[in-house]
């Protein structure tokens, strides 16, 4: 049985977060962006503070879950 949260990245040198995203199947570009911001949170040399980054990704995962509502009503 395979564990869905541990893949093989025996192959690979290096990791960004763009082969996370790969690796992981996540397709919603709101989702990606909500991902990127949590793994980076705080940590582009003074660029943004730690809370706008939560903020931001909670800001992109709502637009994900408002683009879910909008698909539903056809």
């Amino acid at each position: 049985m395979s564990n869905v949260y541990v893949k093989d990245i025996s192959h690979y040198n290096k990791l960004d977060i763009y082969r996370i995203l790969a690796l992981y199947e996540v397709k919603d570009p709101c989702i990606q962006h909500a991902v990127k911001k949590l793994l980076c949170a705080g940590l582009r040399n003074g660029k943004k503070p730690l809370q706008q980054d939560y903020e931001e990704a909670i800001e992109s995962i709502k637009r994900a879950l408002e683009m879910i509502a909008e698909d539903s009503v056809v």
